[in-house]
């Protein structure tokens, strides 16, 4: 314990009572004890028991038997339990708790030294004089702050390019994240056009939190919006400042700006709005290549949600864009389904990336801290409906209750090390997906989906959230096998299926798509898994799933040159564009597949590629290594944290009309790998095949 607390130990904690004292805090022979009753809500309350009035002046007496539980909770009545609840009005919600925000300590929690302070407020323990009362919702800037806040303020884009974008936004954008209300959004997009230029030369005690964080997510909703947004549109051409500069590029300095107001402001007054531009940031940066920032933007984002109580469903009306009960609702709606979202991208990013995991759900109880049952019916329950149509939300939950609720597992088996005493969970979980996917709704079926919602207004985005949710939940499935591949042939198997469909589903998505919205990371991520992922597979055990082998190598093809199509838009695909060539060489030999190697990226199968009978062909001599010391690839995590890339070679931009013989060549030194892998690593296990 620290010597602050020690001080504030002694000055606030009263001494133990005499029977006398006891007698006189008693009312109608009734003592308040506090007790602790519901942890998960961070909510105190009163228990009432009796204290017998010849107890208190000294003589024998026994409890009443309704007090006997609280008794065996506190040894003696006079036990003071901290934490009282907060009231509305109280100067410990506004004055002190601005104050201690400012030591890191969570002002909701009863376990920690701080929680003495309010005890101290509720037993006259604490200086009135203690806070100042000028330090209620004052904004932590001063002299350069409202500088660099209004000269970033300044460059938002005219208001009717502002218009046009976020029109997109929620067209095209926000269905994928659902995290912004639009009627809410634009309530806030209209106050900040009343905002005066003298309220951004210094009169800042005119606007409140919510006011002055706003900029930093619109900047944010138009970065987002530019990165789907024709490119043609001469309105918002007007904003290219120099020559050859995109969309894109706009939209990273739009976004990068946003970042910037957040940190100018600070932690002191987080809002919804906070929240809601560090998901899009942490959006934007995947969408650029920039993994590792990302998860770090999440990870940051995370921990602004759960300062204003997003991960316990109660958010605090000051932290809302709007006090009118209407808008609270609003807000609280959709800070539940902020918390599912950043719960999802952090469990996701965890399997992929091999990071920890920072966050917890159980959907169930995390849906009862929702006010009111049919509130709690329409945002939690909707995603079964056959006859309203769906909306963006219900995907999301669809396939968090199908699938995504067991990356939580298969983060915890990988992290035991795969062990073969625990593949009994691998089945089980294995089994479950499989038995949720027939749960589904028809109108997000995976095979033969109802598809009469789709032309409905306002589900212009249903075609593409389909092909989206059937690609994660098979990457649930590629995942949950993945520890197991170079060990138990029934992973094998299952591994080889679900990449297979993640792969076939990515080619239904790339055909939904326009070449501008290949920008965003969708269109990589499980792609990339899964191509290397059968590529391993089928590299390693070229003997075993012949049935599949073809399909297999038909699929990896395909992927190759979508990612390849994908890489003029996207760093990120261009990167596993080169990785995933190699391996498909390498697959190609030994294989014995014959034909030319892709080309000008055209999406189509390739009639001079001969794959060899699956059935007939000869066995390929098995690898003479003992595979099973070998770490499976994590190949997204292994591209941006271990750096794994592949020589280019020259001749993979030979025309096709000019043949080469690949058996002919020599080109083994250009299939080396290079990265900063270890040497367990499947990357160095594909090295040492070279020599």
């Amino acid at each position: 314990m620290c010597i602050t607390t020690i001080y504030y130990l002694c000055l606030i904690i009263p001494p133990p009572l005499t029977a006398n004292q006891q007698y006189k805090q008693c009312r109608g022979d009734r003592l308040v004890t506090r007790i602790k009753y519901a942890p998960e809500k961070e909510e105190d309350c009163y228990l009432l028991h009796r204290m017998p009035s010849a107890q208190a002046e000294g003589s024998q007496s026994t409890l009443s038997s309704n007090a006997s539980s609280s008794s065996d909770i506190n040894n003696s009545t006079n036990v003071v339990h901290p934490c009282p609840p907060a009231r509305s009005g109280d100067k410990w919600n506004s004055t002190l708790q601005d104050q201690i925000r400012d030591f890191g300590y969570c002002s909701r929690s009863s376990h920690n030294s701080v929680s003495l302070l309010r005890t101290t407020e509720l037993y006259g323990g604490l200086d009135a004089d203690f806070a100042s009362p000028s330090a209620a919702k004052e904004l932590p800037l001063r002299g350069d702050g409202y500088r660099l806040y209004g000269a970033r303020v300044r460059q938002l884009p005219p208001q009717t390019c502002i218009d046009v974008l976020v029109r997109t936004f929620f067209s095209d954008v926000n269905w994928q994240y659902d995290v912004l209300d639009e009627k809410s959004f634009r309530n806030q997009l209209e106050a900040w056009g009343m905002v005066s230029y003298s309220d951004l030369n210094g009169a800042f005690e005119k606007l409140t939190p919510q006011t002055c964080v706003f900029p930093a997510l619109l900047f944010q909703v138009l970065a987002q919006a530019l990165l789907f947004h024709p490119s043609d549109d001469k309105t918002v051409l007007s904003l290219m400042t120099m020559a050859g500069m995109t969309f894109h590029d706009l939209g990273v300095e739009y976004s990068a700006t946003g970042a910037e107001i957040l940190e100018i402001l600070g932690k002191k007054n987080i809002t919804i709005s906070t929240v809601q531009a560090g998901v899009l940031r942490a959006s934007f940066l995947k969408s650029s290549g920039k993994v590792v920032e990302a998860w770090h933007a999440l990870g940051a984002t995370i921990r602004d949600a759960q300062e204003i109580g997003l991960h316990t469903g109660q958010v605090a009306s000051e932290r809302c864009p709007s006090g009118l009960e209407e808008d609270s609702l609003i807000n609280s709606a959709v800070g539940h389904r902020i918390w599912v979202v950043l719960h999802i991208w952090d469990v996701h990013m965890a399997v992929v990336l091999g990071r920890p995991i920072a966050t917890h759900l159980q959907i169930d109880s995390f849906a009862g801290t929702l006010e009111g049952e049919e509130r709690r019916r329409e945002l939690f329950s909707h995603w079964n409906t056959e006859t309203d149509p769906p909306r963006p939300f219900d995907i999301i939950l669809a396939g968090y209750n199908v699938a995504y609720r067991y990356f939580q597992d298969i983060h915890q088996l990988e992290h035991n090390g795969a062990k073969s005493q625990q593949y009994p969970i691998v089945e089980r979980l294995h089994v479950a997906v499989i038995k949720n996917m027939q749960l589904l709704p028809s109108w997000c079926r995976l095979e033969t989906p109802n598809t009469r919602f789709d032309q409905f207004r306002g589900c212009q985005w249903l075609p593409v959230a389909r092909e989206g949710l059937y690609s994660l939940i098979h990457l649930v499935l590629l995942t949950l096998h993945r520890p197991y591949i170079f060990s138990v042939a029934n992973s094998r198997t299952e591994a080889l299926k679900a990449g297979v469909a993640i792969l076939r589903a990515q080619e239904r998505l790339f055909r939904l798509l326009e070449p501008r919205q290949c920008k965003v990371f969708n269109t990589v991520y499980a792609s990339f898994d899964a191509i290397v992922l059968i590529a391993a597979i089928c590299l390693v055990f070229p003997n075993q799933n012949p049935e599949l082998r073809a399909e297999c190598v038909e699929v990896v093809e395909r992927g190759m040159q979508r990612l390849g199509i994908t890489s003029q838009f996207n760093p990120m695909a261009k990167s596993a564009h080169d990785v995933v060539r190699s391996l498909y060489r390498r697959l190609k030999q030994q294989l014995g597949i014959s034909g030319t190697l892709e080309y000008g990226g055209i999406l189509f199968h390739n009639p001079d590629c001969i794959f060899p009978n699956t059935h007939a062909a000869p066995d390929r001599e098995p690898l003479d290594v003992p595979v099973n010391t070998v770490l499976p690839p994590r190949p997204t995590s292994d591209l941006f944290y271990d750096h794994v890339s592949s020589t280019e070679i020259p001749i993979m931009d030979t025309p096709p009309s000019l043949q080469m013989d690949l058996s002919t060549i020599d080109i083994t030194d250009s299939w080396h790998f290079e990265g900063s892998f270890d040497d367990a690593s499947f990357w160095s296990f594909m090295n040492e095949l070279n020599h």
